[in-house]
């Protein structure tokens, strides 16, 4: 298990344990008003300036080996802090983290989040400026929502029932997006998010950058090929560059040290040859996140 199931997880994955939904914990935290002001100032958050260095084009900072390595350092920092529990900064995304999960870890999320209010996904407001509302806010971000008018779909707020929810991460699932979970702030959980590549801002920090502001997921897909009949189903599916068809093999070829355990291509698979495995299974696996 990932360092937040430690800290956060009361045995178990720290997204499945339902404290980590309840408003008491919000308010322990101060939720509500962390959750405003990140998401009012949320195509900001990604502009702070470090050390006067402005994070425009942050691409060839990162990659200045001494400057580079000051920089990922203090950004992740950010991301992992949990002190002072009320008072971290939305506008750095303090105490932000999230994590890939498969549609039935996902699943399992939507028994323990109440409410449940379908919002315009941030990121692709963004970075696209359309209204996609692909993304589910829980507790506190569902309360908070009637003050950010710009994330209340066109056809206005849609509150769902657990079922309604399970069913519409399927159809986020057969269209390819990504299921990812965050924290708002640590240890509470206010959503979870239904995006992809490029548009997602979180998965762009992490792949581009190698910023801890989102972890693997806790699975790693494992590919059976006695069950593969090379349909090819798969080979569209991963947005991480995990997954080559081979032609040596007649099947997918999955590289496990890229794998965000997001199960896009387990679900797409008709043979079921392809499954998820714990990350922690995995000797050489276990600390990659």
């Amino acid at each position: 298990m990932c360092e937040w199931c430690y800290k956060h997880g009361a045995g178990q994955k720290w997204y499945l344990n339902s404290k980590n939904y309840l408003r008491e914990t919000a308010l322990e935290v101060g939720a509500h008003d962390y959750i405003f002001e990140l998401w009012k100032q949320f195509d900001k958050v990604y502009l702070q300036r470090i050390y006067g260095i402005s994070m425009k084009g942050p691409g060839y900072k990162f990659r200045i080996p001494l400057v580079g390595r000051v920089l990922r350092s203090y950004v992740n920092g950010w991301f992992r802090k949990e002190r002072p529990v009320k008072g971290r900064n939305p506008r750095r995304a303090e105490g932000h983290p999230g994590q890939v999960v498969p549609l039935e870890d996902a699943k399992k999320i939507l028994e323990l989040a109440s409410p449940i209010l379908r919002v315009n996904c941030a990121c692709r407001k963004m970075t696209r400026g359309i209204n996609d509302p692909c993304c589910l806010a829980f507790g506190a971000l569902a309360e908070m929502v009637p003050k950010l008018p710009r994330y209340i779909p066109d056809r206005g707020m849609e509150p769902l029932h657990v079922d309604e929810a399970q069913s519409f991460v399927e159809e986020m699932n057969t269209a390819g997006r990504i299921n990812t979970v965050w924290f708002g702030p640590m240890p509470y959980i206010a959503a979870l998010c239904n995006c992809q590549q490029p548009e997602c801002a979180a998965v762009r920090l992490k792949t581009s950058y190698n910023l801890q502001f989102l972890y693997k997921g806790e699975y790693v897909s494992k590919v059976d090929l006695s069950k593969c009949d090379g349909c090819r189903a798969c080979s569209s599916r991963c947005q991480f560059g995990a997954l080559t068809f081979s032609h040596l093999m007649n099947g997918p070829f999955i590289d496990a040290w890229k794998c965000y355990g997001c199960g896009l291509c387990a679900t797409a698979c008709p043979q079921h040859a392809i499954q998820l495995v714990e990350r922690v299974s995995l000797p050489a696996l276990k600390e990659v996140w």
